[in-house]
């Protein structure tokens, strides 16, 4: 179940490439225990014993030169030498329960400083002849010795031993030196924005608390960046309105809830990926959990969490162009594109500015390289279709920022609203059969790419990757539940001062039809993922992908249907909970930030392996919910409410 994240965990990349494609060396000699109990202190041997004349570069001939100069120190017993081996990872504990890591100790060789050399800490991936994992050793090597060459020196030792050094990823990747900060023009237009944007707040709050304080007026546009202003916006809970009637008219309160839950789902579907590439010491339980029913119905299924907010998108264009169009007779499109385009790019473009100059400097840790600075790479370089929201389709497999794919639907789709509303406000009813087709044919587009190019559900299956790029991210691929939210929008907005008259037994009949898909749905997915791909025809995969997601956003507009009309009882009471409303309002800024959030603080900067359990996985989601609403207050505060006020202050009047 990898959508999001899986272009850039390189580490996971290099274990299932060497697990695949170099099995066969598995036979060339048994390696024992005791064998690996010497496989350090014999590289040392190694090391004094290695051909100097064989080494061309002057630098790596100084690299050599210190590490066997470190050699004798170890053998001689000198602190420094001891302590240099000391940080290496030795054994691993746990190779025929599947634990081949061996890290070392990473603070202790970051740390080690003695005359000339600092500690680089490097992480290499090698393979053994027997049925034991790959093994992921760590070794503290001079800070001016190359990677490449560190490599070529251990893998040459490892060769001698019946292993193989697996070479697939980059090992500059992989090594961890000290390094400066580079004052590019990423680095030095981000301390430019954020100076004049946290001027921009002080000046703001402060003028709002002494206006306050002296108690005079407070201009809005003086203090658009106020943080005492927008925190409290964010965190203010107007009261509901007495009658049903007038809740139905005004607002769709269950909304609230069906978003803030959205986005809870969605972290924690992100933190269940997260835990894949994290080393852990005892694999096999985690993998056992991964592979459990109820894991599989929160990675399956937590996925449909983005088609949710589809179909919110799909109902809330509808109503509110709907009514702007009752209110004004016409609509200006380009002021429209105008607002929306704000709405959403000014807190995304904040984020992709910190990813490119910041981020990387923040931090360090074993996947650092591989995850973080990886994102500013790719954003340094496609930042632009980013920030156009056509990244989807100009650079899918290399997106800035991977789960912001949903920015550049829901943009395109808004774009295409006008054209869909304005008719159907126009000439009625008749209209919406030319949306309901335009779903189905999104569908049947689904269907035909799966069958052609014999895509399969499981993600065993050999071309999964194009599956994302073909049938995921694009917008005529993920269109169907926006358009039916559209309809669905329409359906509300014209029986908004009526309730819709069905009897007792048609919502029982809708109720038990939604808990029946929604099961049926769950099922059917646990059956795919299970089963062997190669056991059933690719025609069943084809149909589940085509329909699940429309069913999926069909079943959550009938929700809110059954609670604005007063038929949702329990579901109602716990969705209109006036609790969700400040999620509700941050549940795009959190969305942002809670992936790069989350890849920061607990699994980028991993320094060791861990210890699964159940209990840890909780305890992520918690402090990833924690942590994501938190920051999302201020980020929110800063960079997405100011520019919405300026937007209606200047643009709007």
């Amino acid at each position: 179940m990898w959508r999001v994240v899986r272009s850039v965990w390189l580490l996971l990349l290099a274990h299932g490439v060497a697990a695949t494609g170099h099995s066969h060396n598995r036979s060339v000699l048994e390696f024992t225990i005791d064998d690996m109990l010497l496989l350090q202190r014999q590289f040392l041997d190694f090391l004094i014993g290695y051909d100097a004349t064989s080494v061309v570069q002057p630098s790596d001939l100084q690299c050599l030169g210190t590490m066997q100069q470190l050699s004798v120190a170890y053998l001689n017993r000198e602190r420094h030498g001891l302590e240099w081996f000391d940080s290496w990872g030795k054994i691993p504990s746990g190779l025929y329960h599947g634990n081949g890591n061996s890290f070392g100790n990473y603070d202790q060789c970051r740390k080690y400083n003695w005359q000339h050399v600092r500690g680089q800490h490097c992480t290499f991936l090698a393979m053994f002849s027997s049925e034991w994992p790959i093994l992921t050793s760590s070794l503290c090597v001079p800070q001016f010795c190359a990677p490449q060459f560190a490599q070529q020196l251990y893998g040459e030792y490892l060769a001698t031993r019946g292993a193989m050094m697996i070479t697939e990823i980059d090992q500059n990747t992989l090594c961890i030196q000290d390094r400066n900060v580079e004052y590019d023009g990423g680095v030095i237009t981000a301390i430019v924005i954020f100076s004049l944007t946290a001027a921009a707040v002080i000046g703001c709050t402060a003028y709002e608390l002494v206006q306050v304080n002296l108690k005079r007026d407070v201009d809005k546009l003086y203090s658009c960046f106020s943080l005492y202003r927008n925190v409290c916006s964010i965190l203010h809970i107007p009261p509901k309105p007495k009658s049903s009637e007038s809740r139905k008219s005004e607002t769709i309160e269950c909304a609230h809830g069906i978003r803030a839950l959205s986005m809870i789902w969605i972290i924690v579907v992100h933190i269940h990926e997260s835990i894949v590439p994290v080393p852990m010491n005892n694999p096999e339980a985690r993998n056992d959990y991964l592979d459990s029913f109820g894991s599989v119905l929160i990675f399956g299924m937590g996925y449909l969490a983005v088609d949710t907010f589809l179909a919110l998108s799909g109902m809330l264009v509808a109503w509110n162009i709907l009514k702007e169009l009752d209110k004004k007779g016409k609509i200006n499109p380009l002021m429209l594109y105008l607002h929306r385009y704000i709405r959403i790019t000014a807190p995304f473009a904040a984020l992709v500015l910190f990813v490119v100059s910041f981020s990387k400097y923040m931090g360090e840790g074993l996947l650092w390289k591989s995850i973080i600075e990886r994102n500013a790479e790719i954003c340094s370089q496609y930042w632009w279709s980013a920030l156009l929201h056509i990244q989807n389709y100009v650079n899918p497999r290399s997106m800035c920022l991977g789960w912001t794919w949903y920015l550049s639907v829901d943009m395109q789709l808004y774009i295409i609203g006008p054209a869909l509303i304005y008719p159907l406000w126009r000439f009625g009813k008749r209209v919406l059969i030319v949306i309901a087709a335009l779903a189905v044919l999104s569908m049947a587009c689904v269907f035909t790419t799966f069958l052609v190019n014999d895509f399969r559900i499981s993600q065993q299956a050999p071309n999964s990757a194009d599956r994302s790029v073909m049938t995921y991210y694009p917008t005529h691929a993920r269109m169907a539940v926006w358009l039916f939210g559209t309809i669905f929008g329409y359906i509300l907005y014209t029986t908004k001062s009526t309730k819709v008259r069905l009897t007792k037994r048609h919502y029982v009949i809708g109720w038990a039809t939604c808990f029946a898909l929604l099961g049926l749905m769950t099922y059917a997915l646990y059956e795919f993922v299970r089963t062997d791909f190669n056991e059933f025809s690719n025609v069943a995969d084809a149909f589940y992908e085509a329909l699940y997601r429309s069913v999926f956003g069909i079943c959550v507009m009938w929700i809110i249907f059954a609670c604005v009309n007063g038929k949702g009882g329990l579901i109602d009471e716990l969705l209109s909970s006036s609790l969700w409303q400040p999620f509700s309002k941050l549940s795009f800024t959190m969305y942002l930030l809670h992936l790069q959030l989350l890849l920061m603080a607990s699994v980028a900067s991993v320094k060791t392996d861990g210890y699964f359990s159940v209990m840890d996985v909780f305890y992520r989601i918690w402090g990833a919910l924690g942590l994501t609403t938190s920051v999302a207050v201020l980020w929110s505060s800063i960079f997405e409410i100011p520019f919405i006020t300026l937007d209606r202050l200047l643009l709007r009047s």
